[in-house]
């Protein structure tokens, strides 16, 4: 009897025994989860050194997207180590949701990496001038853009003349933009030759030929350059989802048979380039067609500074560029303005301006002097009053300076919650 106790008593106790549930393992114990497992630690790796190469998101949302992706791998550890076979099959197709998702991100961002530093490094046609580089996030500087009146398929196939000719006066501590067009037919004196031409055909001798020309004129610097064709300009605004202008009056494009009505065109690459190009429909001619210019790379602008589109589309942006873009600020330089747009979630004040003179006939050094051709003479006046403005943005006031200082902080975060109170506050005046 006494043996039997003893013997119900140790069933009882290895019954108990069996009954309480073991230590939790937080990781997986079969060799298919281990590897499962160590595929998404390397992709979480490469995400991360991604991340770090290429600089463009802020400190803090860094270090958000790195502990959410340290934390995904703790949660799929447990989700391995579960004795539910239901919970563990969750876990496979969580993992491979993560590695497909990170190797996007991973090859997504390499080519993005990739195609800024070949941008930079002047991939349309030959290198231009050195750049006059400053401190790009604290510092004014200007930039000229220079439009070339070619597709991707002609080039090389014939002259390459700057069509459009636009200093873009940018201060990253106002958020100020200011853009001066020059009428592409302005008669100036050739920085090489010393003889007089238009300033199109300076984009015939390359870009160098064309910024020192400007500079020459103006007696100003342009710290960089930014020389693109018109594939380029096309396929940016549809790597955007297209972009919206503002025309004054209705017209349609005698070049393509496009129409665009009297106030905002949503408009797509192509569109938006006919709409810039177009002169015939307009008395005014050449300076209608310089505000429609102005009027497309605002919106340009507006739309790239959207941190929405910098988030989304900054890739596809860079990759459109391609081979039909080119300039000479370096490629750190445009991730950190990138990277500031991003922390800062601000809008730019963008104004434009442009010289103003009249047509004229007179001899140009680049085609025959058998005969006079049409050129556009500047007046001296619009000249000085332009460089006034360039000036006032790129030396604000103390006042200008402080009211600037005051709007944002470094850190992304920060500048979220209080985007986001503001639009709970506007909503609810609203209300």
């Amino acid at each position: 009897m006494e043996q039997k106790k003893q013997n119900d008593g140790h069933n009882k106790a290895a019954g108990a025994k069996h009954m309480t549930p073991g230590k939790r393992r937080l990781f997986p114990r079969k060799p298919f989860y281990i590897v499962t497992f160590l595929l998404m630690a390397l992709a979480a790796a490469g995400f991360l050194v991604m991340l770090i190469l290429t600089d463009i998101l802020p400190p803090d949302l860094t270090i958000i997207l790195a502990v959410s992706v340290l934390a995904l791998l703790f949660m799929t550890s447990v989700l391995f180590a579960s004795r539910r076979a239901w919970v563990r099959a969750a876990g496979i197709l969580f993992a491979c949701v993560f590695v497909g998702a990170l190797a996007f991100v991973i090859n997504f961002t390499g080519s993005t990496y990739a195609m800024l530093d070949k941008i930079s490094v002047s991939s349309y046609g030959a290198s231009g001038p050195a750049a006059k580089s400053v401190s790009i996030t604290e510092e004014p500087f200007n930039v000229y853009i220079t439009g070339i009146d070619q597709w991707e398929s002609e080039k090389g196939l014939d002259l390459e003349r700057s069509d459009v000719n636009m200093i873009m006066t940018v201060n990253p501590r106002t958020k100020k933009i200011l853009l001066t067009s020059i009428p592409r037919d302005t008669y100036v004196k050739l920085h090489t030759a010393q003889q007089m031409d238009k300033l199109t055909h300076t984009g015939v001798y390359g870009v160098d030929e064309t910024l020192n020309t400007v500079e020459d004129w103006l007696g100003i610097d342009l710290n960089y350059y930014v020389k693109m064709n018109f594939s380029a300009a096309r396929d940016i605004i549809n790597a955007m989802d297209g972009i919206s202008v503002y025309s004054p009056v209705a017209f349609e494009s005698s070049l393509k048979g496009y129409k665009y009505e009297k106030g905002w065109n949503r408009i797509g690459g192509d569109k938006a380039l006919y709409f810039a190009r177009e002169r015939k429909a307009f008395e005014g001619q050449d300076s209608i067609r310089v505000e429609n210019q102005q009027r497309v790379i605002k919106a340009i602008i507006k739309k790239m500074t959207s941190s929405s589109t910098l988030l989304m589309k900054y890739g596809d942006i860079m990759e459109a560029a391609g081979d039909n873009m080119s300039t000479n600020m370096p490629s750190e330089a445009l991730t950190a303005l990138a990277k500031m747009q991003i922390t800062e979630l601000v809008s730019w004040d963008v104004q434009t301006q442009k010289i103003e003179g009249e047509y004229d006939m007179d001899y140009v050094a680049s085609l025959t002097q058998s005969q006079m051709f049409s050129v556009y003479r500047p007046d001296a006046e619009s000249v000085s009053k332009c460089l006034a403005s360039i000036r006032d943005v790129s030396n604000p006031s103390v006042s200008e300076l402080e009211e600037a200082g005051g709007s944002t902080s470094r850190s992304f975060v920060i500048n979220m919650i209080g985007r986001a109170l503001e639009s709970i506050k506007a909503h609810g005046a609203k209300g």
